[in-house]
């Protein structure tokens, strides 16, 4: 230090000036330079909604009112997300216990009216939509009380316990012209959003392999019962005679994770393997594996044209298989792989309510990849979101991301329509099917 100082004091003041000048100019250009980087840091990727891609909604739509049927910790999430949804009113909460706990539920998130049973809320010739997050053991009863009043639908995970009352529950929406969907909220976000449209496209190729996990450890926040014979001991998730077990709790995300490049097509084989409880009688962990007659996606687009797929030589895709996991006795990595012969499709972890995509494309030779990265943040915390009993905004991770779901619910709703592109009733029923055979495939042993 010393020594450049001597430096300095030795140079004429010309000389000075010019090196103040060419210092004062580089850490302009380092400042421009980070400040570039930080806002292509910063920058949202792009993605377009798969209903207003396919023209068949509007951004800009009539008030939706929602009624809910349930106040427990999902409906705390459901709600606080739903306030940044444009045209969407939450109007009416009702539980089955009674008046106050809904008066309580009501006054923390604004709702504007409160019941205290499930069938005043339903006489609410105001509410446009129901959603039902009570415990999917008294499904039949609950979906068919609200189509019957001619409310639409949109009931959390499972929608059923068993496929033949997913069954009865779509065909009676049918006949009365009505809009009912489970809540697979993961295929709202917008990275999955993206990964749809890379496989519309082709860019991989026709998707010849899944492979999709969702596991996670039931007893970081509930307890296994020690009185099995009593519903009310322990976690419902542990009951059979609550629908409790892996693949109705855990299994719905990664099976429709897996069946999405294939649109409606069900699968040729379905086979299962898995471990059950033998005190509860429920699956703790549960493979799958699917066969299917034709690969996914779509064939490649004009826009692949420097694609791989233009190069290849070996055997055409002749089929798909899918590779499936799930569990509620351990936490699994949770990511889903889309693969086809030029290159792989990963949604990364938390894949049921990703923020991240990355798109893994194929050079020539074994393990030559070329990768970009994606990143869609959640949409911005309301400013009248409310904590919950434990303080937080949110009981579950991403919470936030109900709002993509909510607002192409909403928009479905003022277009007239009956179903989502992005989860048909189809799609639903192939998964219910999967479920009820695997759980068949798993209990019997």
């Amino acid at each position: 230090f010393f020594c450049c100082c001597c430096c300095c004091l030795m140079m004429s003041p010309s000389k000075i000036k010019l090196e103040q000048a060419l210092v004062a100019a580089g850490l302009a250009i380092v400042t421009l330079g980070l400040a570039a980087l930080a806002r292509r840091t910063k920058k949202k990727e792009e993605f377009e909604p798969y209903d207003l891609r396919l023209g068949l909604t509007k951004k800009k739509h009539k008030k939706i009112k929602w009624g809910f049927m349930g106040a427990g910790r999902v409906a705390h999430d459901f709600a606080n997300a739903l306030k940044v949804v444009e045209g969407a009113e939450l109007h009416c909460v009702a539980v089955s216990s009674g008046l106050e706990r809904s008066e309580n539920f009501a006054k923390l998130h604004g709702f504007i009216k409160a019941y205290g049973s499930y069938e005043e809320a339903l006489k609410d010739k105001e509410v446009d939509i129901i959603y039902l997050s009570a415990m999917h053991s008294s499904r039949v009863e609950h979906v068919t009380k609200i189509l019957n009043a001619g409310k639409h639908a949109l009931v959390e995970k499972p929608i059923a316990i068993t496929s033949d009352d997913a069954k009865q529950f779509f065909a009676l929406a049918k006949k009365k012209n009505l809009f009912l969907m489970e809540g697979m909220w993961t295929r709202f976000f917008p990275a999955v959003e993206k990964a749809r449209q890379f496989m519309d496209d082709g860019i991989i190729g026709p998707i010849t392999a899944v492979i999709s996990d969702f596991g996670f450890d039931a007893g970081d926040s509930g307890a296994y019962p020690k009185d099995i014979s009593n519903v009310r001991d322990g976690d419902p998730i542990y009951h059979s005679s609550l629908g409790g077990g892996a693949l109705l709790w855990a299994g719905p995300y990664p099976i429709a994770a897996g069946l999405l490049p294939f649109k409606t097509e069900a699968p040729q084989r379905i086979a299962a393997s898995g471990v059950s409880d033998s005190v509860t009688n429920v699956e703790l962990s549960c493979a799958i594996g699917l066969n299917f007659k034709t690969p996914g996606g779509t064939a490649p687009s004009a826009t692949c044209t420097d694609n791989m797929l233009n190069k290849r030589i070996g055997c055409p895709a002749r089929g798909a298989c899918v590779s499936l996991f799930t569990a509620i006795d351990s936490e699994s990595t949770e990511t889903t792989t889309y693969i086809g012969p030029s290159g792989r499709i990963v949604v990364e972890t938390p894949s049921h309510c990703p923020t991240h995509l990355s798109l893994h494309l194929k050079s020539q030779g074994r393990g030559s990849i070329s990768s970009t990265h994606f990143h869609f943040p959640l949409p911005s915390l309301p400013s009248n979101a409310v904590t919950n009993a434990d303080n937080n905004y949110f009981y579950y991770p991403n919470s936030m991301g109900f709002a993509y779901e909510a607002a192409a619910v909403s928009r479905i709703i003022a277009a007239g329509l009956t179903e989502c592109p992005q989860y048909t009733a189809e799609e639903c029923l192939n998964t219910m099917n999967i479920i009820s055979r695997s759980r068949e495939l798993v209990l019997q042993h």
